[in-house]
């Protein structure tokens, strides 16, 4: 993989709030597997809204637990599809519509922390999806795939787009770096914050391509 230096890391986050968020995704993984069984054993119906997220004990005590899970900022509702296209410039003003809620549901990105727009960056939205902590930035006026100082990270194509690949160490916590090009001077960057080795999910790039892919489909 090839490394990301040059590029800003993730805000630092605090172990506690990290296992916080952790343990709330693994409760939420252990009630809908109890709870697809519950209804294959009684024939209900386990079906949830688009965008619920399952609560039991459990769950309520990872959220309740030690700090409060992040990412911590102004929360934004996700686009739906009445919403339908919208421009890059449209989600520099409100970068959480780039997701909608058909996006995620557990059979696509499983998206179990809702999009915020963190304190320190109203331009970003964040959301605790299956495999990392994901933060979407646009570029309304710079192509990063075309900038001198990331030639060096791994080119790849994603849905027709020029994208670059990278990942960088820090306080020794990986990050991993997606640029996308959506047009002449314009892009975006996905950075993806892995949960951890032994938490299920996609991995770092897989993550991040899938996310790339959803938001491409929005984008006019």
């Amino acid at each position: 993989m090839t490394r990301a230096a040059d590029e800003p890391s993730t805000r630092k986050r605090p172990d506690r709030a990290m296992a916080s968020v952790v343990a709330l995704f693994l409760a939420s993984c252990a009630v809908a597997a109890c709870g697809t069984q519950e209804g294959s054993r009684t024939g209900g119906d386990t079906h949830r809204p688009s965008g619920t997220t399952p609560t039991s004990p459990a769950a309520s005590a990872a959220a309740s637990g030690a700090g409060t899970p992040t990412p911590t900022g102004s929360i934004r509702p996700s686009a739906t599809a009445a919403d339908g296209p919208l421009t890059l410039a449209e989600l520099a003003q409100h970068p959480c519509r780039a997701i909608d809620d058909e996006d995620a549901r557990k059979s696509k990105l499983w998206i179990f922390v809702d999009g915020t727009q963190p304190n320190y960056d109203t331009k970003s939205c964040q959301w605790g999806a299956r495999g990392g902590l994901v933060t979407f930035t646009p570029y309304t006026s710079t192509d990063q795939t075309k900038a001198e100082k990331f030639k060096h990270l791994t080119r790849k194509n994603i849905s027709g787009h020029q994208a670059l690949l990278g990942s960088s160490t820090d306080h020794g916590r990986e990050t991993y770096v997606l640029f996308v090009s959506v047009g002449r001077k314009q892009s975006f960057r996905l950075m993806v914050l892995p949960w951890g080795e032994d938490v299920p999910g996609p991995d770092a790039p897989t993550l991040a391509t899938n996310f790339a892919k959803a938001i491409l489909s929005h984008l006019r």
